[in-house]
């Protein structure tokens, strides 16, 4: 059996959409977190994992959320995720709240970084580079 004729396509091309659709980093990564515990769970079926993909997440509106549900909230270009613990008329209360600012630029010194983390998007290249190669620009 070939890659193609698996099911982990659907799961590639399940990420590949988020990748190019979804702004939100918490959101996102929310999204690739139970896509991995959904495989976890029964990793001989990827099918499976594939099909529950479309209800993994789904936007409602903000008068629909309940106390205990776990929600990501953009706000302009902020964007924001916790746990409803309070609702009322006028809005929610989220318990546990991580979120992303946008800033156009950022000045920070060295003393004030924790933990830097590169991106190396050449690390095929790098590795392997017998496995790349040049595609035709149409």
């Amino acid at each position: 059996m070939s890659f193609k004729e698996t099911d982990f396509p659907g799961l590639i091309g399940y990420l590949k959409r988020i990748v190019a659709e979804e702004k939100d980093p918490l959101l996102f990564k929310e999204m690739v977190s139970e896509l991995v515990k959904m495989y976890d769970k029964i990793p001989v079926y990827p099918g499976i994992v594939n099909m529950c993909l479309g209800g993994l997440a789904r936007s409602v509106r903000p008068e629909e959320v309940e106390v205990g549900q776990k929600i990501f909230i953009k706000n302009r270009e902020d964007c924001f995720c916790g746990t409803v613990s309070e609702k009322n008329a006028d809005g929610v209360v989220i318990k546990a709240v991580k979120s992303v600012a946008s800033e156009d630029d950022l000045e920070i010194g060295f003393r004030e970084m924790e933990k830097v983390t590169l991106i190396n998007g050449d690390v095929l290249e790098e590795m392997w580079p017998s496995l790349v190669f040049d595609k035709e620009q149409s």
